[in-house]
């Protein structure tokens, strides 16, 4: 089932009158834009050189925390994957005591490349592990043009230096599940380290760099997609990059 403007509009017609009863519900957001030397998608390397901009909403709703995002990406690279793509997102919240629970949708957009156009659905659940290291398990399942499964487990932990300086680790392995000749049995780790600059209460400025190592199970035919020496074909890659967001 593909999403047509039509369609989308009129799920927004269905969500609106649902934030509408809460109109004195606070919304907050955040603009972000942001570079990195690859464009690094669970593993495999789709491009270099990534410009990206996104725009996030959420908002409170009976307890539960309904939130949307629109996040686009430009690469600089003749070899890539996908020149441009917008990726739309939206997602239900909810504590249950310890744990942090969200179920969500994302339409993943290609203008240069329409065929691509896939959707997903996922769930995330997260919980303070010990000692201020959050664990996180991600479950995706494409039911549209791949058929296919991803989990991701993420293990994090924020370092305040100062007022304005915290420095965020993480470290965490991805798996696919998908239907032969596409990344069936894919696997990868990585490890991040971004320091988060707060000048300022709603600007926040983040370098970062990352490293994945992924095995050599992905198929010909994804390495094709990829058009690149990266981990497109399984090995390993370090990406550097910094991301400016503003709150509001």
């Amino acid at each position: 089932m593909k999403i047509t403007t039509k369609k989308m509009m009129g799920l927004l017609a269905v969500a609106a009158p649902l934030v509408a009863t809460q109109a004195v519900a606070e919304i907050e957001g955040s603009l972000t834009a942001g570079y990195s030397t690859d464009y690094e998608f669970r593993g495999a390397t789709l491009g270099e050189d990534l410009a990206e901009a996104s725009v996030a909403l959420s908002t409170e709703v009976n307890g539960f925390t309904i939130a949307g995002n629109v996040w686009y990406a430009s690469t600089n690279d003749n070899n890539a994957f996908v020149d441009n793509e917008a990726d739309y997102t939206l997602s239900v919240s909810k504590a249950f005591g310890a744990v942090n629970a969200s179920l969500g949708y994302i339409y993943y957009s290609y203008p240069e490349f329409a065929e691509s156009n896939t959707q997903e659905i996922f769930l995330t659940l997260s919980t303070e592990i010990y000692a201020g290291i959050t664990g996180t398990v991600t479950g995706y399942y494409d039911f549209d043009l791949f058929g296919s499964w991803y989990m991701n487990a993420d293990l994090g932990k924020s370092f305040t230096i100062n007022d304005q300086l915290a420095l965020n680790l993480n470290a965490g392995i991805g798996a696919y599940e998908s239907d032969p000749g596409f990344a069936d049995g894919m696997n990868h780790y990585y490890v991040k380290a971004g320091l988060a600059w707060a000048p300022k209460e709603n600007l926040t400025v983040t370098p970062y760099v990352k490293y994945t190592a992924a095995d050599s199970d992905f198929p010909s035919e994804f390495t094709a997609l990829s058009g690149s020496d990266g981990t497109g074909d399984g090995g390993e890659n370090v990406v550097g990059g910094v991301t400016i967001s503003v709150a509001f």
